[in-house]
């Protein structure tokens, strides 16, 4: 009820949703909705205790998805995109069993206000192998650079939402339009979010446009003659699958103050 007030939506929580959230609640891991029926939980469990492992409680950790999905994903959440309610093992059994591409949503287990891309692809190291990877869970403040749909279109190894819709047809609604002609001169340049391991050849149109790619791999980041930022060397993939997306939102957040600034102003401070 809490959670169909807020979003203003009618499409409320399932039962598998409500199995998830007791699951969270009482650090359970049985499936049966019946095992909670009667299950009734402490203001301590609630919101005094931290979850197991975790530094929040299990309403901070609801409530911060609450508000993540109030202000930037509400539409998605409506239309069905976001499955969000999934653990990493349940997304991991769910997508083995679909073609390379096919993606979810779901909600981090990790961080409060997260949601996550997991996807299905070959294992770059390993021919023949399929894994399950995640990316590092987005927040508010990365949405504030930029949209979910835009990310997503920006990754062209997303092909297919779960369980089998083309991703076009759910998110092409919600992306950004292309910019505008080059005024006198000038173009606008537009960050993009790219994962090196998974990039695949996609030339832009055309149109003058300047794209600046978000990327944390030494290969594909380059200094430029003004030093307005240094080469990112770290892997983003680690052992885990996970991908660490901090350093390259930062990088993006440094462009994009830099662009805000009077051009004569970061003339001056290059000359100095």
């Amino acid at each position: 009820m809490k959670y169909k007030a807020e979003m203003h939506s009618g499409r409320g929580l399932t039962e598998d949703n409500l199995v998830f959230l007791a699951q969270k609640a009482f650090s359970s891991s049985s499936n049966n909705p019946e095992d909670f029926r009667n299950m009734t939980i402490s203001w301590a469990q609630f919101n005094r205790e931290n979850l197991p492992g975790r530094n929040f409680t299990f309403w901070q950790w609801f409530d911060g998805v609450v508000e993540l999905m109030k202000k930037h994903l509400k539409p998605h959440w409506n239309d069905g995109a976001i499955l969000g309610f999934v653990n990493k093992q349940q997304a991991q059994d769910m997508l083995l069993s679909k073609p390379n591409g096919t993606f979810l949503l779901r909600f981090s287990d990790s961080e409060i206000g997260g949601i996550t891309i997991a996807w299905v692809a070959e294992n770059p190291n390993k021919q023949g192998e399929r894994l399950v990877w995640n990316l590092l869970p987005y927040t508010t403040k990365d949405f504030s650079i930029r949209s979910l749909a835009d990310r997503i279109s920006d990754l062209n190894h997303l092909l297919f939402l779960y369980p089998d819709r083309a991703k076009h047809e759910v998110f092409a609604k919600y992306y950004t339009p292309p910019l505008s002609k080059p005024v006198d001169g000038y173009v606008k340049p537009q960050i993009k979010q790219v994962v090196p391991e998974f990039t695949t050849p996609n030339p832009e149109p055309s149109t003058g446009v300047t794209f600046m790619d978000q990327t944390a791999s030494s290969s594909t980041t380059h200094s430029n003659s003004f030093g307005v930022y240094s080469s990112i060397s770290d892997n983003m993939l680690d052992p885990d699958g996970e991908f660490d997306l901090e350093d390259p939102m930062d990088v993006a957040r440094h462009v994009e103050e830099l662009l805000r600034r009077p051009m004569a102003n970061q003339w001056s401070s290059q000359q100095s």
